[in-house]
């Protein structure tokens, strides 16, 4: 650092002082000591003048400096320190919540990405009901765009060893809580099992009663949302089984509504769930159009089909409906379904019905209420994540399920094409299902089922007769 000098004024009253000690003293000195004293006193005062020069250089230059700052502040001149530029727009911001997320500072707009990928392993007793493999049952990725917080555009393919299909594909408007509007292509909501994601599914796979409602994702315009704290309702015009949209002769639509409500919301009871609700479905089907085919809930033996290729001669009224109820509280969960669908042709008329019901238990004291929102369970998060060498172990849930399945109007003795059953297959069947899922993470998990299936009359595959299946299925799954 800089030393600044003193002022002129106080050296010259130093020096003066440092003379008169210098008179002082050579009073006392004698008069052979005088010549030799102005000497010593002439080359002290020489020095003194040589400092007060320097220094006085020394304050000229300091004084520069600082009028030189002071011209540069004030004319604003380029080599003056300046504040950076400040960046314009928002910066992007990225995170993982259940997916990975891309938005800007202002919340103008979201981008999500997501994904799920479930490997499969299956073994089957006897040998002829389906083959033991290795399997990916779904791959899926996908994104949404959400601008404007009010819109929302999603588009999902899943990956097979045939190519790619576009599950999801449509635009949101969320404007209002109570009405929310979506069109394109989506899951219409048939029922409690079918509206879940099948990364939360209790069992690997969804009941015998899903078959009974036809293909998964449909296309049309779809109205829905909560008009109270614990109602959802969702109502639904869709191209149902016309697969080409283009036809102009059997461009008929299916409407479908869903209401469910949460009583426990009502009540007050913020760790329980009391889900009760239904749904309804119509619609005219083309001639050749499909019926359902059942496997059993193992992806094992096809224990349902009718002649025709399944397909039905004359076009026909279809109708679909079903009631729903679960009952959660703390770690524990009763849920059923019965769901119905019936085919009314020309001189004929078809039903056939199945329903469900399962008791789940999170063994690691997690809550179902938890996971419950807008009519539909979702992600198990584990109170702690396993990690290897952690006290963390995940979540663990044991389950049962009981389900039946009734198609007694489909037999052998029925028309061609009228829902004849075809030779080999049953006409009913129930089954048990044991199953085990440990959720590492809310994003990972490892799931085994036990499925014993027993079939009304006996079935037969590859020229063997059998009467129940056996199955042992496995997963391994990873969301976000």
């Amino acid at each position: 650092m800089r030393e600044y000098p003193l002022k002129t004024g106080m050296r010259w009253m130093l020096g003066l002082l440092l003379a008169g000690a210098a008179a002082g003293a050579l009073a006392g000195e004698s008069g052979a000591d005088t010549a030799t004293r102005i000497q010593q006193l002439e080359a002290m005062m020489q020095q003194m003048l040589a400092q007060r020069t320097e220094q006085d250089r020394q304050m000229q230059a300091v004084a520069a400096e600082l009028q030189a700052m002071r011209q540069q502040i004030a004319q604003g001149r380029e080599d003056a320190p300046k504040e950076p530029a400040k960046r314009k727009g928002e910066p992007v911001l990225a995170s993982f919540k259940n997916g990975i997320v891309f938005e800007d500072g202002s919340g103008n707009w979201q981008l999500a990405i997501n994904g799920r990928i479930q490997a499969d392993g299956r073994a089957f007793n006897p040998d002829p009901a389906a083959a033991d493999t290795w399997s990916l049952r779904r791959a899926r990725l996908g994104a949404v765009v959400t601008f404007h917080k009010d819109y929302a555009v999603r588009v999902e393919g899943e990956y097979s060893g045939s190519g790619t299909t576009l599950t999801y594909g449509h635009l949101d408007i969320n404007r209002f809580k109570a009405a929310r509007l979506r069109i394109g292509q989506f899951k219409p909501q048939y029922g409690l099992e079918r509206s879940l994601s099948s990364n939360f599914l209790d069992f690997l796979e969804r009941s015998m009663a899903d078959a009974l409602l036809g293909g998964t994702f449909d296309r049309g315009v779809m109205l829905h949302g909560a008009p109270l704290d614990g109602l959802y309702y969702s109502a639904a015009w869709i191209n149902g089984s016309n697969g080409d949209e283009n036809d102009v002769e059997y461009d008929n639509k299916d409407l479908m509504a869903r209401v469910t409500g949460n009583l426990a919301r009502f009540a007050g009871w913020k760790d329980a769930v009391v889900h009760v609700g239904g749904f309804y479905s119509h619609g005219r089907q083309e001639s050749g159009s499909a019926i359902p085919v059942l496997q059993t809930e193992a992806r094992g033996y096809r224990l349902f089909e009718t002649d025709n290729n399944n397909r039905l001669t004359d076009s026909v009224d279809r109708t679909r409906g079903g009631i729903e109820l679960a009952l959660a509280r703390g770690p524990f969960k009763l849920q059923g379904e019965y769901i119905r669908a019936g085919f009314d042709g020309r001189d004929f008329h078809r039903d056939m019905s199945a329903w469900y019901a399962s008791l789940n238990w999170l063994v690691s004291g997690e809550r179902f209420a938890d996971a419950y929102r807008e009519g539909v369970f979702g992600r198990i998060s584990p109170k702690q994540h396993f990690a290897f060498g952690g006290a963390g172990w995940g979540a663990l849930q044991l389950g049962v399920r009981y389900s039946r399945f009734d198609g007694d109007d489909f037999v052998t003795g029925n028309a061609t094409g009228t829902g004849k059953l075809a030779a080999g297959r049953s006409n009913g069947a129930d089954a048990w299902t044991l199953g085990a899922n440990w959720i590492l993470n809310p994003n990972l998990r490892l799931a085994a089922n036990y499925v014993h299936t027993h079939f009304d009359s006996e079935v037969s595959s590859k020229g063997v007769v059998f009467g129940d299946e056996d199955a042992i299925t496995m997963r391994a799954q990873f969301d976000f």
